[in-house]
C-alpha cells in the first residue's frame, strides 16, 4: 500500500515514508551526458522532486543510504560511475518577489545566502558565510574559500525555480525584470560567477528547472554554458507521468494512513479513472519529435489525494494552487500591444489551437510578437505542441486549460463591453439546467451576452460566437464538462454537455445551434433549420454513447442575429426506442 505524496517534493522522505513514487532514476544517464543543464516545465510538473532525486543520488555523503533510498528503482542496478561523487550546492528561488517590505534582491539574496549556509552546514567546512548586500559577493566568497580546502571532489549545483522572479515582469514591471538581468545587474552577476567557476573546473555539474525562457533568453550574454534540453526527446517525459505510468498508478491499492484504511480501484473505476484524468490533465507534447503525451503529474496526485482521504472524487477537478493562470494570460497579452496578442487568444480559444514558432530568444525590450505570446503560453503549460508541417502547430493540451482561456475570455469581453453578468442568474439557469434539463434561462443569458458584448455590425457574426457564449458562461460551474463539435457515430455536436465526475446534476443536453442573420430571417426560414436539426440529432443519438444515455435532453434552438427566436426539445424518435429495446 501506498499513501499519496501530495505536496511531497523530498525524495528521501518519499522513500522513507513508502509514498507513491514513479521511477524517474532512468533520466540520471542522460543527465550524465552533458555537464550544464536546463529544463523548462509548467508549474507543478515535478521539477522539484525531479532535483530532490538528483541530490541523493549524487550526494557525496549519502553513499551510506543509496540502497535504502534507490533500491528497486532502475539506476539501483545500473548505477553510473558519479554516484554519490559531488558536493551539492542547491538553490530555490521560489518565493522571491518583489513587496511592500523587500526588494527582489532582498529576497534573492536571501535566498543565496540560505543555500550557501546549508552547503556549509551540510559537509561541516570551516567556512563563514560572507555578510554581503550582494549575491554574487556571497557565491564569489564561498568558491574563494572551498577551492582553499583542497578537496577531491567537485561541486554540483541544482537550482530550483531559477526564473521565479519573472512574477515582476508578468505583473506588468518589464522595467525591474530588465534592470535585474543586463550587465551588471545582481542575476546577471550572480550566473556570472557560477559562468566562472564552471570554466575553470571547480563546478563541474550544474541542473537548473524553471518555467520561463525569458529570464534564459535574457541573461544568455552572460551565461552561455548551459544547454536547454527543455523540447529534447529524450528528456520529454522525465517530469510528469506517461500514459503507462498513469495506467500502473491506477492498479496500485492506497491508503490514507490511519489504520485497516486502505482503497483500491475496481476494473471499471480505473477506466472512469483515466478517462478523467485524460481529459483534465494530460495532452502535454514538449518534444515535435516524439508523440509521448503528459500528464501534470502533481494534478494526478491531487485528485488521487482527495479520494483516498476524502473517499470521493474533488469537488473541483484544479488544484487552486493552480488555477491562477488567468491572471498570467492577462498579464503576458499586457507586455506589449495589448490589442493585437487579444486576437491570438481569441484564435486559440476559438479553434483550440495556434501556428508559431517557439523563440529561442525573448527579448521584450526590443520586440514582442505572436510567437514570443506563444513561447510564453508553452512555457506555463496554456499551449502545447500538436505536430510540425514546415511550421509548429500548438494546442490546447486539455479541458481544463480551455476553461482557463474561457474564463479568462469572458472576463475580457466583459471589461470591454462594460458589461457584467449577473452571477446570481448565471447560477440559478445553470441550476435549472441540471435540475430539470431547462435550457430556456441559460439561453436568455446567451443572449443577453451576445447584445450587450458584441459589436453591433453583425458581417462576421455566426453559430461560432453563440456556442462560444454558452461555452463561456458554462465555464464557472464544476458541475458540468462542455464538447464543442463532439464527434457522434454520424456527424459532430455543436455542444454536448455532460454531467462532470463529481456532479449531482440530474440531466444533460446536446444542443444543435442554428443562426440566422436577421435580414433572412421568415418562419419558412426557421421551420426549415428545425426540420434539419431533427435530422441531425437522430442522427447523432444512433451513437450508442449517447442512446444509452438516459437522463439526455435533446434541443435545436434558433437564432436570429443575436435574438433566440424558437427553442424546441426533440423528443425521443421511434428510432432511438427500438435502439434501446434491442441494447
Amino acid at each position: 500500500m501506498f499513501k499519496i505524496p501530495y505536496g511531497v517534493s523530498n525524495f528521501e522522505k518519499i522513500r522513507r515514508d513508502h509514498l507513491l513514487y514513479i521511477d524517474k532514476t532512468y533520466f540520471i544517464k542522460e543527465v550524465e551526458k552533458s555537464y550544464h543543464l536546463i529544463h523548462l516545465r509548467p508549474r507543478r510538473f515535478g521539477k522539484s522532486l525531479f532535483l530532490s532525486m538528483l541530490d541523493c543520488y549524487y550526494d557525496v555523503n549519502s553513499a551510506h543510504k543509496f540502497d535504502e533510498l534507490f533500491s528497486g528503482l532502475y539506476i539501483h542496478d545500473h548505477p553510473t560511475v558519479n554516484k554519490n561523487s559531488y558536493y551539492m550546492l542547491r538553490f530555490n528561488f521560489s518565493g522571491v518577489q518583489n513587496t511592500a517590505k523587500h526588494s527582489l534582491e532582498d529576497g534573492f539574496l536571501a535566498r543565496v545566502q540560505d543555500g550557501v549556509e546549508r552547503f556549509i552546514n551540510r559537509y561541516g567546512f570551516n567556512i563563514k558565510v560572507l555578510e554581503s548586500q550582494s549575491p554574487a559577493s556571497v557565491l564569489a566568497a564561498l568558491f574563494k574559500d572551498f577551492e582553499k580546502l583542497t578537496l577531491k571532489n567537485k561541486i554540483y549545483i541544482l537550482i530550483d525555480e531559477y526564473d521565479h522572479f519573472t512574477n515582476s515582469i508578468l505583473s506588468g514591471d518589464g522595467q525591474e525584470f530588465l534592470k535585474v538581468l543586463k550587465r551588471g545587474g545582481f542575476v546577471r552577476s550572480f550566473y556570472e560567477i557560477i559562468k566562472e567557476k564552471a570554466e575553470l573546473g571547480l563546478i563541474e555539474r550544474l541542473f537548473i528547472t524553471g518555467v520561463m525562457s525569458v529570464t534564459l533568453d535574457s541573461m544568455t550574454s552572460g551565461f552561455n554554458i548551459a544547454t536547454n534540453i527543455t523540447t529534447e526527446s529524450r528528456f520529454s517525459d522525465a517530469m510528469g507521468f506517461t500514459t503507462d505510468e498513469v495506467k500502473e498508478v491506477l492498479k496500485l491499492r492506497f491508503t490514507s494512513g490511519a489504520d485497516n484504511d486502505q482503497i483500491s480501484f475496481t476494473a471499471d473505476e480505473q477506466i472512469q479513472t483515466f478517462d478523467v484524468f485524460r481529459q483534465n490533465y494530460n495532452g502535454y507534447l514538449f518534444s515535435k519529435d516524439n508523440d509521448v503525451k503528459i500528464f501534470n503529474s502533481t494534478l494526478i496526485m491531487y485528485y488521487l489525494n482527495h479520494y483516498v482521504n476524502e473517499k470521493k472524487i474533488p469537488e473541483s477537478l484544479i488544484d487552486v494552487n493552480l488555477n491562477q493562470s488567468g491572471t498570467t494570460i492577462e498579464n503576458i497579452v499586457g507586455l506589449k500591444n495589448r490589442e493585437v496578442n487579444c486576437k491570438y487568444i481569441e484564435e486559440i480559444v476559438h479553434t483550440k489551437e495556434i501556428e508559431g514558432t517557439l523563440q529561442p530568444f525573448i527579448d521584450i525590450d526590443k520586440k514582442f510578437d505572436k510567437n514570443d505570446v506563444i513561447t510564453l503560453l508553452f512555457n506555463i503549460g496554456l499551449l502545447t505542441i500538436k505536430g510540425f508541417d514546415m511550421i509548429t502547430k500548438f494546442e490546447v493540451p486539455n479541458k481544463m486549460i480551455e476553461n482557463i482561456y474561457l474564463g479568462y475570455l469572458s472576463e475580457l469581453v466583459q471589461q470591454q463591453s462594460d458589461y457584467q453578468l449577473d452571477l446570481s442568474k448565471q447560477q440559478q439557469a445553470i441550476v435549472e439546467m441540471g435540475r430539470r434539463g431547462e435550457i430556456n434561462a441559460l439561453t436568455a443569458l446567451v443572449s443577453e451576452f451576445l447584445m450587450n458584448t458584441h459589436p453591433r455590425n453583425t458581417i462576421k457574426f455566426d453559430e461560432k460566437y453563440i456556442k462560444l457564449t454558452y461555452m463561456m458562461l458554462l465555464v464557472y460551474s464544476n458541475q458540468f464538462v462542455v464538447h464543442d463539435e463532439f464527434q457522434a457515430l454520424n456527424g459532430f455536436i455543436d455542444l454536448l454537455i455532460q454531467k462532470s465526475p463529481n456532479s449531482t446534476a440530474r440531466y444533460e443536453l446536446l444542443i444543435e445551434l442554428k443562426y440566422i442573420k436577421k435580414s433572412e430571417t421568415t418562419d419558412a426560414r426557421i421551420e426549415f433549420e428545425l426540420a434539419e436539426g431533427r435530422r441531425q440529432i437522430n442522427r447523432y443519438i444512433e451513437d450508442d454513447r449517447l442512446s444509452n444515455t438516459p437522463w439526455l435532453k435533446k434541443f435545436i434552438i434558433v437564432f436570429s442575429g443575436f435574438e433566440v427566436v424558437r427553442i424546441e426539445e426533440v423528443k425521443v424518435s421511434i428510432g432511438e426506442t427500438i435502439h434501446r429495446l434491442k441494447t
